[in-house]
């Protein structure tokens, strides 16, 4: 058991730290190597946990953090990179700790839940994102919406071996990689760790993330950003939202595995991978999921530290250009030409939401649309 956890913690601290691997890319790319649950488990737990860095430093984001990227990059340019990180590792791990008494509300919560509900709180989701918009832009999300459900129709019904890389890559990674190719940080220090919120603050609005991450993890298309950008209207500083964004982010994956454990449903990649267990198995994953978060808590923040001090001595455009063959040689390796095609197209998509000014979270359309109509 004791290796298999530290199996997943090193695999998860790979995905988390480099830019463009999703924890669940890797286990594609490990799919003839046949882990156990608790491997996966660990590896998908840990990565909820360092996948700030990334988008903190190099803006590559996972979409469970794109809400975070601006307000991060704010605190980056202010000399607080490392604070970022810090409010990720504490707020990951508040919603470790806040997770497991909600358990048996949850279990109630889960068995109630039917596809028309989900289907309601979906189309719900797409209103709130189109009429939060100010002005003019509610159009342009509309416009986004719609242009990012018909990206989304077409690559999900070819037969690609990893439709979802393709389409989340080109939606939320490439478009920030492209943009801070005329970005220059190389000015900027790490800064310091020391937190510039109350312990008051960091508890509450991880409590609140640990809610919304109730929520997303049993509506499909309804990840943690969108959950997170419910968090925006309650949280009115940089901080408190990125730990709303962190929180909910881990909250969301302990969740889905209760969820899968409980009903059968997968919510994500990882659980996907995993053979129905039932629930019998909770305890060993809640045991788990506290070794995995302390253990992470011990040598991430050093880690981080350690890899942001060498980014800043390394030209900011020559990381972000290698970070963006990498993800394109990915999606060559996952699927050929096609596979760089439907790359290309969710990128203008994602390029256009930014043109155009709206929240990138618009460009969920591409599943949240599908869902609707299937």
């Amino acid at each position: 058991m004791l290796r298999e956890l530290l199996l997943g913690v090193l695999f998860g601290t790979f995905t988390g730290l480099t830019p463009g691997i999703h924890v669940n890319t890797l286990a594609v790319l490990l799919n003839e190597v046949l882990l156990p649950p608790l491997t996966l488990f660990s590896m998908g737990l840990t990565h909820t946990y360092l996948d700030a860095f990334p988008s903190t430093f190099l803006g590559v984001p996972d979409e469970g953090t794109a809400l975070g990227i601006l307000p991060a990059h704010r605190l980056v340019l202010a000399g607080k990179g490392m604070e970022v990180v810090r409010i990720a590792l504490y707020s990951s791990f508040l919603a470790t700790l806040l997770f497991i008494p909600l358990i048996p509300l949850y279990l109630v919560i889960a068995t109630m839940y039917t596809s028309k509900v989900g289907k309601t709180a979906v189309l719900l989701l797409i209103l709130l994102l189109v009429f939060t918009e100010k002005g003019m832009k509610k159009l342009w999300a509309a416009f986004i919406v719609i242009l990012s459900s018909l990206v989304g129709f077409v690559i999900l019904g070819l037969p690609l071996t990893e439709p979802l890389y393709h389409l989340l890559t080109g939606l939320f990674g490439v478009p920030v990689i492209l943009a801070a190719l005329f970005y220059e940080t190389s000015k900027v220090s790490p800064g310091s760790a020391e937190l510039e919120m109350s312990i008051r603050r960091l508890l509450s609005f991880s409590f609140l993330g640990t809610l919304l991450g109730m929520v997303a993890s049993l509506v499909p298309a309804f990840t943690s950003s969108q959950a997170a950008l419910i968090g925006s209207f309650f949280s009115r500083d940089e901080r408190s939202f990125l730990t709303v964004v962190y929180s909910t982010n881990t909250a969301n994956f302990l969740f889905s595995l209760v969820n899968f454990l409980e009903t059968g449903r997968a919510r994500n990649g990882i659980v996907m991978r995993m053979p129905p267990m039932g629930l019998s198995a909770l305890p060993v994953f809640l045991l788990a999921s506290l070794f995995v978060g302390i253990l992470v808590m011990l040598y991430a923040e050093s880690v981080s530290k350690m890899l942001a001090s060498s980014i800043f001595k390394i030209p900011y455009k020559a990381i972000n250009l290698g970070v963006l063959v990498s993800l394109l040689i990915l999606s060559v390796y996952f699927d050929g030409i096609a596979g760089a095609l439907a790359l290309a197209a969710s990128s203008i998509v994602g390029l256009l939401a930014v043109l155009l000014g709206v929240r990138r979270t618009n460009c969920m359309g591409a599943l949240m649309v599908p869902i609707l109509v299937g």
